[in-house]
C-alpha cells in the first residue's frame, strides 16, 4: 500500500500506513468565525462542524475520492453531542476525513464561561459568581485545574504538569459494616455545616468509591458518616473489593478517604464549591490570579463526539479525525447515586444476591452489575477508523472510548493529559449492564467483539485523576489488538490492562499484543495492580515483550502491594519475555491464572528495549504538548427561542424549546437522541404517529432531573391555570414549572395512561407571575413523561379539550418479527440493555431469555409508535 501524507496539527507531518491514495472528491471548510449560510469553501467557511456533516451527507452516497472538513485554528463550542451515524462515513476505501488546517490548533470544547464574579468573604479572599445554573465536578482557572474544596488540602505534584497536585488522605477509625456507616475522628467534620451535600472518597484496595452522605452523628471523638442510598445498599452488600480493615496489613490499617465539595472547606488556593440550590460558585484564587481577569472554564457536555452505528451489520465506516484538540467534557453521575468502581473504573449498577456466599446482606456479594464511564469521544459500531493526532486534556471521564462492535481502526499519535478516568478505553468488559460480570464474554455475533484495532504511539499520562481506579489504557474483551509504542504514565491505578471476567473459561480474546509501551510512574495510589494487568483466557497467541517499565512502587496508603507484570485471576495464553525493568518491581506475578509462557527474567536488560520501547521518533513530539489553547467563548450559541417567544396566555410546543444546548437551554442526561425525530441535538423528541407527521410532536424518554427552557412574553400579571397533553405508561411521572429559576408550582403528579402513546390532559395552576419577558423551564420529577404541549390561561373555561387522542398501537404479536434492536429501560427511567426480537417468543418472554429479572421494564423499538410497558413475573 502506499503512503498517505497527513498534515498534523502542532506542526507535524507524518506518514502512516492506510488506504491506497487517492484524489480528494471534496473539501469543505469550517471556521469559527464563518457562517452556516456560507458555501463552505476556504474563502467562505462554514461556522459550525454540523453543517459540514450535512454538507458531507449530501455527496457521501457515491464516492470517488476522500472528503474533507478542514477546522480552522479557534475554538468550536458545541451546544450539544456531534452525533455521526453510518450516514456519515466514506464508502469503498475513500475516508470522511475531519482534520485541523495546515499547522493549526481548533479546540473543540464541551464548556461554558463563568464571567461575573465579585467579593465574597474579602477577609479570606473567597469570590463569588451568581447565577450558576448547571451541575459539574471540574473547573479550569486560567487553564489549570482548580481544586473541588476537600478535607485534607491536596498535595503539590508539579511532575504532573502546570498546576498538578495529589490528593492526600486521612484513615477511618472503622467500618461499621452492621450500621452501614464509616466511623471517623469528629474533628475531620466539626466546621462543615452542609453534610448532606459532602462525599468522602473511599480508596478500597484496587478501587475508589465516592459516597454521598446523607448525615453525620457525633458521639464524643468519633463521628458515624451515614452515606446516601443506592451506593450504601449497594456498597454494603459487596464482597469485593474488600471493605474494613486493609487485606494482609501488619499492624492492621484503616483504610483512607478524603471529603470534598462543601463551602466550609474551603481554606487553601485554588479551592471552589459550587451552592446547587443557590446557583453560586465559590472560589479561593491561587496566587497571581485576579478574578476581574481570570479565565474560568467549567464543563457542560457530557460527550463531544459520538460515533454510533446502528447496530453490528451496519456500522460506521471510513472517517477520520485528525489534529483536533478535545476538551470541557463533563460527568455527574457520582454527584447523582455516587460511584462504586469494582474495577478499572467500571462502577456497580447493581450488586445481586449471592446465596452460595451465604448472607450477601454483609459484604459477602460477588456478583455484579456494571457499566463504563461516559467518554469525551465515543465510538461504536464502527470500523477502518482513524483517530489520530488529537489531543484530549481537561477531560471529566474518559477521553475516548471504542466501545464496542469496532474493527480494524488505528488510535495513533494521540496526547492524552488531565483525564479524569482512562485515557483510552477499548471492547466491552461485560456483555451489558444485565448480565453478571463473571459470565465469560464470547458473543456468537463476532461483528460486536472489538477486533484488529490498534493503539499505537499515544501519550497518557497525568490521568485517573477524578477516578483513581482507572487505568491508562484498558482493553475488555478485545481480540487481535495491538498496544503497543505508547507511553503511560502517571496513573493512581494499573497501566495497562486487558481483559475482565476473572475466568480461564474461553472467551472472545486471542491473539492480543502488548509490547513495545513504556510505563512508569503507575499505581501511585491503589493496590493489586501491575504496570501491565491482564485477567482471564486470552486464547492463544498473546504477547507480552519489549516493554520498558521503570520508576514504580506501592504508595504508602495501599491496602497492600503491587506487581510488576501481573497476570491476574484466569489469565492465560500468553507469551511473556524480554521486558526490562528498573527502579520498579521486576518481574512476573501470577494469581490463579492459567497456561502462560514465561520467558521473563527478572533481571533482563536490552539496550535495544530501552530505547526504543515507548512512542516512536515520528510521533515523540507529542511528549512536548504541555497544554491547550485558552478557550474563546465568543462565538458560543446563546440562549434564544428556537422559532419565536411564547405568549402567556397561550400555547407552548414542548418541542420547540430554546436554542442554546445542554445545560443552557434544556438538559438532557444522555447524548442520543432517542427518538429521532425533528430536531438534531440530544433532546429525545417522538414523532407522536410514526406513519402522520403532521399529528406533531412531543418530548419523550424523559428522565427525573433533565428539563427544558422556553422564552415566554407574559402579558399581564397573574395566577394561571394550566392544561398539559401528557402520556406515560408508568406510574411515578411528574413535572414542576419555574420561571426564571424561581418554582411557580407545585410538584405536579402525570397522570398514568394505558402506554405512552395514549395522550391525555392534566391541569395545574401556577402562583402570580410578572408581566414581562422570562424563561420558563418545565422540570421532570418523575421519568417517563411524554408532553406533546402546555396551555396557560387566566381561566379554567378559556382551556381547550383537544390533546385527548389515541394513536394506533403495535401489539405484542408484532415484535417478534422485528428488525430493530429493543431498548430496554428500568421502571427508575434507567437504561438496562438491549435485546434482539427473537422469532417465536413473546415479548415477555425475549426478556427473560435476555436475563432480566423480575420486574416493570418500558421497551422502545426504532420506529415503533408505541413504548410498551412490560411486566415480569
Amino acid at each position: 500500500m502506499n503512503a498517505k501524507i497527513l498534515s498534523l496539527a502542532f506542526g507535524c507531518t507524518l506518514a502512516f500506513a492506510g488506504a491506497a491514495a487517492a484524489a480528494t472528491q471534496a473539501t469543505f471548510y469550517v471556521s469559527p468565525s464563518g457562517s452556516d449560510a456560507a458555501a463552505g469553501t476556504k474563502d467562505a467557511p462554514f461556522k459550525t462542524i454540523t453543517q459540514a456533516q450535512k454538507a458531507v451527507r449530501a455527496i457521501n452516497g457515491s464516492m470517488t475520492g476522500d472528503i474533507e472538513v478542514i477546522l480552522r485554528e479557534g475554538t468550536y463550542v458545541l451546544p450539544s453531542t456531534v452525533n455521526f451515524t453510518e450516514a456519515d462515513g466514506g464508502k469503498d476505501g475513500h475516508y470522511v476525513r475531519y482534520k485541523a488546517a495546515d499547522g493549526e490548533k481548533p479546540l473543540i470544547t464541551g464548556g461554558m464561561q463563568i464571567t461575573g464574579w465579585t467579593i465574597h468573604d474579602e477577609a479570606n479572599n473567597i469570590w463569588k459568581a451568581e447565577g450558576v445554573d448547571g451541575r459539574f465536578r471540574q473547573l479550569y482557572v486560567n487553564n489549570r485545574k482548580a481544586v473541588r474544596a476537600c478535607f485534607p488540602n491536596v498535595i503539590d505534584a508539579k511532575e504532573k504538569g502546570n498546576g498538578g497536585f495529589d490528593h492526600d488522605f486521612v484513615r477511618l477509625t472503622k467500618v461499621d459494616s452492621s450500621g452501614r456507616a464509616f466511623d471517623v475522628s469528629a474533628d475531620y467534620i466539626k466546621n462543615i455545616k452542609n453534610i448532606e451535600d459532602v462525599e468522602i472518597h473511599l480508596m478500597i484496595a484496587w478501587s475508589e468509591n465516592i459516597l454521598r452522605l446523607e448525615k453525620a452523628q457525633v458521639n464524643g471523638g468519633t463521628a458515624k458518616l451515614i452515606p446516601k442510598d443506592p451506593e450504601r445498599t449497594k456498597l454494603f452488600h459487596r464482597a469485593f473489593p474488600m471493605l474494613g480493615t486493609a487485606f494482609m496489613s501488619n499492624p492492621p490499617k484503616q483504610q483512607v478517604f478524603y471529603l470534598e465539595n462543601s463551602y466550609d472547606l474551603i481554606d487553601a488556593p485554588g479551592e471552589w464549591y459550587l451552592d446547587e440550590k443557590n446557583q453560586t460558585l465559590y472560589y479561593k484564587p491561587r496566587e497571581g490570579e485576579s478574578m476581574a481577569t481570570a479565565h474560568v472554564v467549567a464543563p457542560r457536555l457530557n460527550t463531544l463526539f459520538s460515533v454510533l452505528g446502528k447496530d453490528t451489520k451496519n456500522k460506521v465506516g471510513y472517517m477520520s479525525f485528525e489534529g483536533l484538540i478535545f476538551a470541557h467534557s463533563n460527568y455527574t453521575r457520582p454527584s447523582e447515586e455516587g460511584f462504586l468502581d469494582l474495577q478499572a473504573a467500571n462502577f456497580n449498577v447493581d450488586v445481586l444476591p449471592d446465596p452460595s456466599r451465604g448472607n450477601w446482606e454483609k459484604l459477602n456479594s460477588n456478583k455484579y452489575l456494571l457499566w463504563r464511564p461516559d467518554a469525551a469521544f465515543r465510538v461504536e459500531n464502527a470500523h477502518h477508523f482513524l483517530v489520530q493526532g488529537n489531543v484530549f486534556s481537561q477531560i471529566a471521564a474518559t477521553g475516548l472510548d471504542f466501545v464496542s462492535g469496532t474493527n480494524d481502526d488505528m488510535i495513533q499519535g494521540n496526547a492524552f493529559f488531565e483525564i479524569g478516568a482512562a485515557g483510552i478505553m477499548l471492547g466491552k468488559f461485560y456483555q451489558d449492564s444485565t448480565t453478571e460480570i463473571h459470565i465469560a464474554y464470547n458473543p456468537s455475533d463476532k461483528d460486536e467483539i472489538s477486533t484488529r484495532d490498534t493503539v499505537k504511539n499515544n501519550l497518557v499520562t497525568n490521568v485517573t485523576n477524578e477516578h483513581q481506579g482507572a487505568v491508562g489504557i484498558g482493553a475488555g474483551y478485545p481480540r487481535y489488538v495491538v498496544i503497543e509504542h505508547n507511553e503511560v504514565s502517571y496513573t493512581y491505578y494499573s497501566g495497562i490492562s486487558i481483559g475482565f471476567g476473572w475466568t480461564k473459561q474461553q472467551t472472545a480474546m486471542t491473539n492480543n499484543h502488548v509490547n513495545w509501551n513504556e510505563i512508569h510512574h503507575i499505581a501511585r495510589l491503589l493496590c493489586d495492580s501491575g504496570p501491565i494487568y491482564t485477567l482471564s483466557n486470552q486464547g492463544t497467541g498473546s504477547e507480552i515483550q519489549h516493554n520498558y517499565i521503570h520508576d514504580n512502587g506501592t504508595s504508602k496508603w495501599a491496602d497492600y502491594w503491587n506487581v510488576p507484570i501481573y497476570l491476574d485471576e484466569g489469565s492465560s495464553g500468553f507469551t511473556v519475555k524480554e521486558n526490562v525493568f528498573k527502579n520498579s518491581p521486576a518481574g512476573v506475578g501470577q494469581n490463579q491464572a492459567g497456561q502462560n509462557t514465561l520467558q521473563q527474567s527478572n533481571n533482563y536488560y536490552s539496550d535495544d528495549v530501552v530505547n526504543n520501547a515507548g512512542i516512536e521518533k515520528a510521533f515523540r513530539y507529542i511528549r512536548d504538548i504541555k497544554e491547550i489553547p485558552l478557550a474563546d467563548f465568543n462565538g458560543a450559541v446563546t440562549q434564544e427561542p428556537y422559532k419565536a417567544i411564547f405568549s402567556v396566555p397561550g400555547f407552548v410546543q414542548l418541542e420547540d424549546y430554546d436554542m442554546g444546548g445542554q445545560s443552557v437551554s434544556f438538559y438532557d442526561k444522555d447524548f442520543v437522541n432517542e427518538g429521532g425525530a425533528y430536531r438534531e441535538d440530544g433532546v429525545d423528541i417522538v414523532q407522536i404517529d410514526s406513519a402522520d407527521a403532521s399529528k406533531g410532536y412531543a418530548i419523550g424518554y424523559t428522565q427525573a432531573g433533565e428539563w427544558l427552557e422556553y422564552s415566554v412574553n407574559v402579558v399581564t400579571t397573574s395566577k394561571f391555570v394550566f392544561r398539559a397533553s401528557v402520556a406515560d405508561g408508568l406510574e411515578g411521572g411528574s413535572i414542576r414549572l419555574f420561571i426564571d429559576g424561581k418554582a411557580v408550582t407545585d410538584t405536579v403528579a402525570v397522570p398514568q395512561t394505558e402506554d405512552w402513546n395514549t395522550y391525555t390532559l392534566m391541569d395545574g395552576e401556577t402562583s402570580e407571575i410578572e408581566k414581562g419577558d422570562h424563561v420558563l423551564r418545565v422540570l421532570f420529577t418523575g421519568s417517563y413523561v411524554n408532553i406533546d404541549w402546555i396551555q396557560f390561561a387566566l381561566t379554567k373555561e378559556e382551556l381547550g379539550t383537544t390533546g385527548i387522542r389515541k394513536v394506533p398501537t403495535y401489539s405484542m404479536d408484532f415484535m417478534p418479527n422485528m428488525q430493530c434492536s429493543l431498548k430496554v429501560y428500568g421502571a427508575n427511567g434507567r437504561f438496562m440493555g438491549s435485546v434482539e426480537p427473537r422469532a417465536g417468543l413473546a415479548l415477555t418472554e425475549t426478556l427473560k431469555a435476555a436475563g432480566f429479572a423480575q420486574g416493570i421494564y418500558m421497551v422502545r423499538g426504532s420506529g415503533m409508535a408505541k413504548a410498551l410497558r412490560v411486566q415480569l413475573k
